[in-house]
């Protein structure tokens, strides 16, 4: 089978990229893989030496390929990672400059299918690590002493914890990008004292209702928390800059909120321009 044909018209390096890509994606080029010699693609392309470096050139921008030198020298095929496609995607979405709301609603929606397959997969362990995790938090935003550093660490957990528990490799990717992008905001929940004991208390009742099997508790406790950092980001940034985005977003600062305790789950609606989920 010959794998590369020769290509003409006024687009041959992108030609010659698509050919490589096809070739990656159907498995004739796996990780690890050589490609043949620059001279070698000249020939099977007839292309010439300058659109073969120019394709070289755009491989390597994407992250297929890699060059090596030494007597192994060459370009071989890269392993795609997760990891890299996440921080790509969070890098253009930091770019954009995309108002906060827009973020919010979609980190929101996203959550919802995430603990909806949750609820459906855990199993006794998972959600035994989830509560766990759940009394670690509230004991850390329950403490006199504001301790960052361990809070950020038992939140980073608890939210891999849950995303594990659906046991789908898809939400995995997407919430790491989320993360990357959307994270660093979460900590407006936790400078504030008293903000920080209500994310405590939530999460605790989040984790219950997930060992109970009970969606419905587990939806309005999870809206509840977005509830929290709507208000917390409205307050630390004004609504103009909120819906509008743009560069005079800075790191967050801090934030205030209610005792979730005395009303026993969510309160007032799911962040702006977002309905609730039928369960």
């Amino acid at each position: 089978m010959t794998l590369f044909s020769p290509v003409n018209g006024d687009k041959v390096s992108e030609e010659i990229v698509h050919q490589i890509e096809v070739a990656i994606v159907s498995g004739h080029l796996r990780p690890g893989h050589g490609l043949p010699s620059e001279r070698e693609l000249q020939r099977r392309f007839e292309a010439s030496r300058g659109a073969i470096r120019e394709a070289i050139r755009i491989l390597r921008q994407k992250g297929l390929i890699e060059t090596r030198k030494g007597a192994q020298g060459g370009h071989y095929i890269k392993e795609i990672e997760i990891s890299q496609a996440s921080e790509h995607l969070a890098l253009m979405v930091r770019q954009k400059q995309l108002p906060l709301r827009k973020l919010l609603q979609f980190r929101y929606g996203i959550d919802q299918a995430v603990l909806c397959v949750a609820l459906k997969e855990a199993t006794e362990v998972e959600c035994r690590k989830m509560s766990a995790l759940a009394d670690r938090l509230l004991a850390l935003c329950q403490a006199d002493t504001l301790d960052m550093t361990a809070i950020s660490a038992v939140d980073r957990d608890i939210n891999l914890c849950l995303v594990e528990m659906t046991k789908n490799p898809f939400y995995e990717w997407v919430m790491r990008t989320i993360q990357l992008s959307f994270g660093s905001y979460d900590h407006v929940l936790y400078e504030d004292p008293h903000a920080r004991r209500e994310v405590g208390i939530n999460w605790r009742c989040t984790a219950d209702a997930l060992m109970e099997g009970d969606i419905q508790k587990a939806m309005q406790w999870f809206g509840h928390w977005y509830v929290l950092l709507e208000r917390c980001l409205l307050k630390r940034y004004g609504e103009e800059v909120f819906n509008s985005g743009g560069d005079q977003i800075a790191p967050p600062g801090s934030s205030s909120g209610d005792d979730p305790s005395a009303r026993g789950g969510r309160d007032g609606a799911p962040p702006s321009g977002v309905g609730a989920v039928s369960v």
